[in-house]
Formats: structure tokens, sequence, C-alpha cells
């Protein structure tokens, strides 16, 4: 007489480290910042107040740009190094065209942009084509871009009357009361989830990240989806370069010096996957006004920069260690 195959069902005992880990993988850094954030309105007089708030917004709309760029990388299963690099030539160029050559801010913006448009296609060129690994790839171009952006500065800085016609991209607001680059960080983000989840390329981008011999297989032109992937990254790293010369009213060799970190741990905390096809967009928005807050809110506490850098580098491990919960989850 044939029996009846017991068939186990995990208990809830079992289940419940498994959910624990599922729900640190996806959300973790978010119960950090709510801890977070509320030690400093606890402790700190100004973090919890509206001018605080609107500041660490406003710093946070830099890197918040740019890492839109490194998450769509990243979803790709690529990394992107050059990206800070890119961001500090394109704005030392738009300055030197408006300070030296007298071009006027919307000329100058648009070559900048076309720059770091051009430095994303000559990325993805060189990673499709040539097959050159996408960390050696942005590595050299990293150096080429801090090269040149020396080599344009001579080691100077470039300021002048008129940077102060793109100054309303840091200092302006929107009815007197949302600065304005919060408001475009808002809205940047809200048109990247848009172009991710309801457009073709947006499911390729995802589709490349998970399996691109599948994708190809499919009929996915996977070469077209990455250059058009590191094109739209450089453009946006030259944006932030606009911003920042915004925002410090100079350029220099090296504004972009401390962008790198913040923007790739950014989109890694926020939940995109290092091996590529998973991530959320606004998760990496929320994370990259909590890398802006930590800062904001260790100077508060009156922290030196050093410990300051020690404690980034921590963040980068967790943010690490959280990826590795996600790939592990079952």
């Amino acid at each position: 007489m044939a029996t009846t195959p017991v068939v186990s069902r995990p208990t809830e005992r079992s289940s419940t480290p498994r959910r624990v880990i599922s729900f640190l993988g996806e959300n973790g850094f978010i119960v950090i910042f709510i801890l977070w954030a509320l030690y400093l309105a606890l402790n700190t007089q100004n973090f919890a107040t509206t001018n605080n708030l609107f500041t660490v917004l406003r710093q946070a709309s830099i890197i918040g740009i740019v890492a839109i760029g490194a998450h769509f990388i990243i979803l790709l299963g690529d990394i992107d190094l050059s990206l800070a690099a890119n961001l500090t030539l394109s704005g030392v160029v738009m300055a030197a065209l408006m300070v030296n050559q007298s071009i006027a801010p919307l000329g100058a913006a648009l070559i900048a942009l076309g720059l770091g448009a051009a430095v994303g296609l000559i990325n993805g060129f060189i990673i499709t084509r040539l097959k050159i690994n996408a960390i050696i790839t942005t590595l050299g171009m990293m150096g080429i871009l801090e090269g040149a952006a020396f080599i344009i500065t001579k080691g100077r800085t470039i300021s002048g009357d008129p940077i102060d016609a793109i100054k309303f991209l840091s200092t302006g607001t929107v009815f007197n009361v949302i600065p304005f680059p919060v408001v475009l960080l808002f809205i940047l983000y809200v048109l990247a989830f848009i172009v991710l989840r309801r457009t073709t390329y947006g499911a390729h981008v995802f589709a490349v990240g998970n399996n691109d011999k599948a994708a190809w297989l499919s009929g996915v032109n996977v070469d077209l989806v990455k250059v058009m992937t590191y094109v739209l990254a450089g453009t946006l790293a030259a944006f932030g370069g606009i911003m920042q010369v915004a925002r410090q009213g100079t350029a220099t060799g090296a504004m972009g010096a401390d962008f790198l970190f913040p923007i790739l741990t950014g989109v890694v905390l926020g939940g995109a996957s290092l091996t590529g096809g998973r991530g959320k967009i606004f998760n990496t928005l929320i994370a990259a006004i909590f890398l802006t807050s930590i800062t904001n809110g260790m100077i508060l506490l009156g922290v030196d920069i050093y410990t300051q850098r020690v404690i980034s580098g921590a963040i980068l491990i967790v943010a690490l260690s959280l990826d590795r919960l996600r790939v592990m989850r079952p």
C-alpha cells in the first residue's frame, strides 16, 4: 500500500530568522536612519529645525542627483568610479567658459553637460566594444579627468562675477520656502522612478542586470542599454558639477574629491545589489539624505573630522554587509 509522503512545512520559529534577515537586508538602513534622527533631535538644539532640515536636503541634492546615474549602472551589475571626476571636470569647464571665455551660462552649461555625456559614451564604448572591465575602465577614466581638471585650472581656483548668474541653482527657493535644489532633487527621482518602472529601457536595465545573456537571447540590445546608461550617468554627473560650482561660487581641480564615496555608498546602502538587477531608486534618495545627515549631525555634536572619516568607513562596511544579506535571503 502506497504511503503518502509527508511534506514538512517550515515552522514559525525557523521562518522568523529569515524574515528578520530579509527585513534588515531591505530596510535596515532606514531603521538606523530613524534612530539616528531621533538621537540628534533629542541631543542637539538645531537638528530638528526647519532651516537645518532644508540644509541637509540641500547638501544631499548633489550627491543624490549623481547617485541616480550610479544607481542605474549598479542595476546593470557594473560600477562607475569616474563619476566624481566627471563632476569635477564638467564643473571646471563650465566655470572656465563663463569666467575666461565670457560664454553665457546656458551655453556653458550645455557644453558641460555634453562633456559629461561624452565621458559616459567613451566609458560605455570601451566596456562594451573593447570588453575591458568596468572597474579598470572607469578607474583609468577617473585619472584622466582629474588630470584634465588640474591642467585647465593650473592648480588654481576659478572665480569671478559671471558665476553669480547660476547661484540660483544653490540658493534659489520655490515659493520663497523650499530650496530650488531640493525641488529639483525630488523631481529627478520621480522621473528616474518612472523611467525604471514604466519604460522599456528601464525594464531592459533590470533584465541586463539580472542576466545579460538571457536578456540578449530575448532580443535586448545589451551593449546599447549599457552605453545609454553610462551616458545618462555621465550627464547627471556633469549636472552635479554645475550645481557644485553654483554652490561654492568657484571651481577647483579637487572640488569633487569627496563625492565618490557617498555617491557609491548611498546606492549600495539604499539597496541596489552589487550583483545587479535589484534596487529601489527611492531608497537611494533616502540613503543620500541619511549620509548627509550623518555629517551634519556629527558637526552639531562637535565630532572632529578624523572621527567622521572613521564613522564614514564603518558605514561603508555596514552597507556592504546589508548587500550580502540581500544576496543571502531566500
